[in-house]
C-alpha cells in the first residue's frame, strides 16, 4: 500500500461551491459569459479604411510623454522637444498609467524619392491607439485611423492581429508620427517600420509562434477535459479552469481571438482581465485540492481566491482602479505562498515535488511578464506570451504529476483488490474459530458473558435467576502463589461446582453453550437457573456448604471466601443486562450468600446521585456551615466554636454529614471539601467574634486522607492568611481512629501544622483502639471525650471513674478537655466539679448558620 506522502491528493477543495468537479468550469463560463456581456455595451463599430505602400526610413526615434493627442496640442507640446523621453521600440513600456500615454515617433528620408513603409505595432491586446502625424514642424496636425482591440475588427487596414498604418515619407524630408495609447492594463508600445515584406515575415513568424502554444494550450485542455471527466476530482477541475483561462488570455494577447473566433465581438477581448483572475483562483484552489496545506494555509488562499473575486466584481462595476496591476502582485504572493507550502510537503509528498517544479516555471513567467510592463525585459512575441507560457508549463508539470498519481492510485487499486480477495479466503478460513473465541473466556475456557447474553436475550418473557459466585480472594492468592497456579486454581474450582450443580440441580441449571457455569471475568463465576427457587430450599444451604470449606489444589490449601449474589428476572431488571449486574452487586455483600434487594440499589443510586450534584452543590452555595460553641462548663463562657458543614440539597432538603462525607473520602475528594470549610470559616471568622468575642477560635474536622498530603501545611496556611486570619485563630481536629493508621505520617503532620500555628485536638477519644500512652506521642492541645462517656454516667460508679481518669490523664499533659453531647442540665450539674473543664452539645446551642445566628 502507499505510504502517506504518497497518497493521490484529496479531490476536495475548501471553497464551499466547489465540491463537484464540474462546478468550477460551469463557474468560468458563467463568469465569462458575464464579462463579455458587461464590455460588449461600451463598445460600437464605424470606423473606415486607409492603404498602404512601401520601403525604408533613414533614421528613426521614439520618445513619450503622459497625455493625450489632443491635450499635448492644444498645450502646443507635439512639436516641442521639452518633457519627451526618449526610448527604444523594444523596451517601450512604461507600465501602468491612469491616463494615456502620447508615444512620438520621428521618421526622416534623405534620399530623393518618396519612401512609403508600414508602422507596425503587433501587440493586439492595446485597448486603443488613436494615430495622428505632422508632415513639418509648421504643418498641421492630420489624424490618421484609430485601432485597437476594443475596436471592431473591421477598423484595421490589414485583417491581421497587429495593427498596421501605411506612411509615405516625403523625399528629403521627416515626419513626426504621435500615437497615443490607451489601455487597461500596462501601457506598451512595440512599434516597428517595415516594408512590405517585413510586414509579411514578421506576421508569419508571429502567427507561428502563437499558433504553436495555442496548440499546446488546446492539448492540454482536451486532456484535462478527459481526465476531469474520467475521474471526477475538483483538483483537475481547477486545472481545467486554469487552462480554459490561460487559452482565452492567449488568445486575447495574440489576437487570436478577434481574428479568428469572435470577430466583431470585442467584448471577449475586455474579458482578459477576469480571465488573469480565474486563473489565480484556479491556481490557488488547485493547491488546496492538491496539497491539503493546514489551517492558516487554507485561510490564506481562500483569502487570496476572495480578494480576486472582489477585483472581477470591481470589474464588472467599471472602476477606474489598476485592476491588472493588483493582479499581477496577488499572483506573485499566490506563487510565493503556494512555493511555501510545496516546499513544507516536499520530503514527504512526490507531488510536492512536482508542484514546486511548476510554480517555479509560472513565478519566473509572471516576473517575466511584470518586467516587460515597466521596459525591463523587451516587448516581443516571447515576452508577450511569458504568462501564458509559464501558466501553459505549469500546467503540464501538475499534469504530469495528476497523469502519474491517478495511474499509480489504478495500480495500487489492482493490487489491493487481488489483497482483499487473498484476505476474505483467509477470513473465511478463521471465522468458526473466531467466533467461537469470541464466547470464550481466555483463562477458564468456559463460556463468557456475550455468550450468556446471546443465549438469553430471547428469554426475557419468562421467570429464572441469575446467579453470581465471587472468588473474592482471587487477587491476594494470586499475589502468593503467580497468576498461572490461581488461574488454575480457578479453572479446577470451577469444574468442581459444575460437578456440584449437576449432581444437586441438573433440573433447575440452564446450560450455556452446553455448559452450566460461565465465567464473566476471572474472579466471577455465573450460572442460570431455568425457575425461581425459593430462599428457604435447600439448594442454597447446599451451594453454601460448598462454597465454604477450604480448598486443595496441588499441595495448597487455601479459601476463596466465596460471596453469592443472586437476582431474578423480572423482578430486578427487565433485560438480562441489568439483572446481571443487579446479581454482581449483589455479590459485593461479604456474606455467603445475598439476594439482590432493590431498596440497596436505591440507597446505592441516591449516593451516586449526591456525587454527581457535589460539584454544582459548592458553585450554588448549597453547602453552608453552621456553628455550634464549646463552653466553659463553670463559667458559662463560650471559648471557641465548631464549624460543622451542612448540605442543603434541592431536591433531597437537609443531607446529613454521614451520607456523603465517607463517600468523599472513598472518592478521594476530601481534600478539597477541607480546603473549602477553612477557606469559609475564615471569611467567617469576623462574624464569628462579633459575636462571641475577638478571643473565640473556629474549629474544623480534617480526615486521615488530609494528612497523607505532605504539603497539608503550607496548603493550610496559606488559605487562612488569604483571608487576613492567622493559624492560630484556628483548631484541627482528628479522629482517634485516622491518627492510629500512620503513626509516624501522622505524627509529621500534625508537628507541621502545629508548628505552624494550627491548634490540634483528638477529637472522639474513647471510640478507638488506640493505648493512652499513644496521647503522649502526638503533638496535641486539646482532647474531645466522645458524647458515649456521658450515657448513664449519672447512674454508673464505674462509669463516673473512667471519665475522672480521662478528665486527669489529660489534664496532666496539659490538654483542655471538651466533652461532647451535653444535653440536659443535670449532667451539667455533675460536669462542674471538673474545674476548667469544657462542654459541647444541645443544652448551649444547636449548631446555626451566620444566616440566623442572633447578635451580640
Amino acid at each position: 500500500m502507499p505510504s502517506r506522502g504518497d497518497e493521490v491528493p484529496s479531490s476536495t477543495s475548501s471553497l464551499p461551491f466547489a465540491n463537484h468537479p464540474l462546478i468550477p468550469i460551469l463557474l468560468l463560463i458563467a463568469v465569462m459569459a458575464a464579462a463579455a456581456f458587461i464590455h460588449h455595451a461600451e463598445y460600437s463599430p464605424g470606423f473606415q479604411h486607409h492603404a498602404s505602400e512601401n520601403r525604408h526610413p533613414e533614421s528613426l526615434s521614439l520618445s513619450y510623454r503622459t497625455g493625450s493627442i489632443a491635450e499635448l496640442h492644444q498645450d502646443d507640446l507635439l512639436r516641442s522637444d521639452n518633457g519627451w523621453r526618449a526610448t527604444t521600440s523594444s523596451h517601450a513600456a512604461v507600465g501602468f498609467t491612469t491616463q494615456p500615454v502620447t508615444f512620438r515617433l520621428e521618421l526622416s528620408n534623405t534620399s530623393g524619392r518618396p519612401l512609403q513603409q508600414w508602422i507596425s505595432v503587433p501587440a493586439p491586446y492595446i485597448d486603443r491607439i488613436r494615430a495622428a502625424r505632422l508632415n513639418a514642424t509648421t504643418g498641421p496636425l492630420l489624424p490618421m485611423r484609430t485601432q485597437g482591440s476594443l475596436w471592431p475588427f473591421s477598423s484595421r487596414l490589414i485583417p491581421l492581429p497587429s495593427f498596421h498604418w501605411p506612411v509615405i515619407i516625403p523625399a528629403n524630408s521627416a515626419v513626426i508620427l504621435f500615437f497615443e495609447v490607451s489601455d487597461t492594463g500596462p501601457t506598451v508600445f512595440p512599434v516597428s517600420v517595415q516594408g512590405d515584406d517585413g510586414l509579411v515575415h514578421g506576421s508569419v513568424t508571429r502567427a507561428t509562434v502563437n499558433g504553436i502554444l495555442l496548440g499546446l494550450s488546446l492539448f492540454l485542455l482536451a486532456i484535462n477535459l478527459f481526465l476531469t471527466l474520467r475521474f471526477r476530482t475538483v483538483m483537475l477541475a481547477w486545472l481545467t479552469v486554469l487552462t480554459l483561462s490561460v487559452i482565452h488570455i492567449q488568445l486575447v494577447l495574440n489576437g487570436f481571438g478577434a481574428w479568428i473566433f469572435w470577430r466583431g465581438v470585442p467584448a471577449l477581448d475586455a474579458a482578459i482581465t477576469t480571465s488573469m483572475l480565474t486563473t489565480l483562483i484556479a491556481f490557488a484552489q488547485h493547491t488546496l485540492a492538491a496539497l491539503r496545506p493546514p489551517r492558516l494555509y487554507r485561510h490564506l488562499l481562500n483569502g487570496l481566491s476572495l480578494a480576486a473575486l472582489i477585483l472581477i466584481l470591481l470589474e464588472f462595476t467599471g472602476t477606474e482602479l489598476p485592476i491588472q496591476a493588483h493582479t499581477i502582485t496577488l499572483g506573485l504572493i499566490g506563487c510565493v505562498l503556494s512555493l511555501f507550502i510545496a516546499v513544507r510537503c516536499f520530503r514527504s509528498s512526490l507531488y510536492a515535488r512536482y508542484f514546486t517544479a511548476a510554480v517555479l516555471v509560472l513565478t519566473a513567467g509572471l516576473i517575466a511578464s511584470a518586467l516587460r510592463t515597466v521596459g525591463v525585459v523587451p516587448v516581443n512575441v516571447l515576452s508577450d506570451s511569458a504568462f501564458s507560457l509559464g501558466t501553459i508549463l505549469s500546467a503540464v508539470v501538475l499534469l504530469a504529476a495528476a497523469v502519474h498519481f491517478f495511474w499509480r492510485e489504478q495500480w495500487l487499486r489492482r493490487i489491493a483488490a487481488s489483497e482483499r480477495a487473498a484476505e476474505q479466503e483467509r477470513r473465511l478460513a478463521v471465522q468458526n474459530q473466531l467466533e467461537n473465541s469470541l464466547r470464550k473466556h481466555k483463562v477458564t475456557g468456559r463460556p463468557n458473558r456475550s455468550a450468556l447474553e446471546a443465549c438469553l436475550s430471547g428469554q426475557t418473557s419468562g421467570k429464572f435467576q441469575i446467579v453470581v459466585l465471587r472468588l473474592n480472594r482471587f487477587h491476594e492468592i494470586e499475589h502468593v502463589v503467580g497468576h498461572q497456579t490461581a488461574e488454575g486454581f480457578v479453572r479446577d474450582y470451577l469444574t468442581s461446582l459444575e460437578d456440584h450443580l449437576r449432581r444437586f440441580g441438573a433440573d433447575s441449571i440452564l446450560d450455556i453453550d452446553n455448559a452450566p457455569v460461565v465465567s464473566i471475568d476471572t474472579m466471577d463465576a455465573a450460572f442460570v437457573l431455568a425457575r425461581e427457587i425459593d430462599r428457604k430450599d435447600p439448594f442454597w444451604r447446599k451451594l453454601i456448604e460448598f462454597t465454604a470449606p477450604d480448598c486443595r489444589y496441588q499441595g495448597y490449601t487455601f479459601n476463596w471466601r466465596c460471596s453469592i449474589g443472586v437476582a431474578s428476572l423480572p423482578h430486578h431488571g427487565d433485560s438480562i443486562q441489568e439483572v446481571l449486574s443487579a446479581a454482581g452487586y449483589a455479590s459485593l455483600q461479604r456474606d455467603p450468600i445475598n439476594f439482590y434487594d432493590n431498596a440497596v440499589h436505591e440507597h446505592q443510586k441516591h449516593q451516586q446521585l449526591l456525587m454527581l450534584d457535589l460539584e454544582d452543590a459548592f458553585r450554588c452555595d448549597q453547602i453552608q456551615l453552621a456553628y455550634q460553641a464549646k463552653v466553659d462548663i463553670g463559667s458559662g463562657r463560650t471559648e471557641s466554636v465548631e464549624a460543622l458543614v451542612r448540605w442543603y440539597h434541592p431536591e433531597f432538603r437537609v443531607i446529613p454529614p454521614g451520607d456523603w462525607i465517607p463517600l468523599v473520602e472513598e472518592l478521594g475528594s476530601i481534600t478539597r471539601v477541607t480546603r473549602w470549610v477553612l477557606g469559609r470559616a475564615a471569611t467567617d471568622l469576623g462574624r464569628i467574634r462579633e459575636r462571641y468575642g475577638q478571643r473565640i477560635r473556629t474549629a474544623i474536622n480534617i480526615s486521615s486522607r488530609d494528612l497523607a498530603v505532605p504539603e497539608l501545611a503550607d496548603d493550610l496556611e496559606r488559605i487562612v492568611r488569604d483571608q487576613g486570619c492567622t493559624p492560630e485563630d484556628f483548631i484541627l481536629e482528628v479522629t482517634e481512629t485516622s491518627v492510629i493508621r500512620d503513626l509516624e505520617v501522622t505524627t509529621e503532620r500534625l508537628a507541621q501544622l502545629r508548628q505552624c500555628g494550627f491548634g490540634i485536638a483528638l477529637d472522639d477519644f474513647g471510640t478507638g483502639t488506640s493505648s493512652l500512652s499513644a496521647l503522649t506521642e502526638f503533638p496535641l492541645d486539646e482532647v474531645k471525650i466522645d458524647r458515649t462517656f456521658l450515657t448513664g454516667i449519672l447512674q454508673d460508679q464505674n462509669r463516673q471513674k473512667v471519665f475522672r481518669a480521662t478528665v486527669e490523664l489529660a489534664r496532666s499533659l496539659n490538654l483542655r478537655t471538651v466533652i461532647e453531647g451535653v444535653e440536659d442540665e443535670r449532667t451539667v450539674q455533675w460536669l462542674r466539679q471538673f474545674s476548667g473543664l469544657r462542654g459541647q452539645g444541645y443544652f448551649w446551642g444547636y449548631p446555626i448558620t451566620l444566616s440566623v445566628m442572633p447578635d451580640a
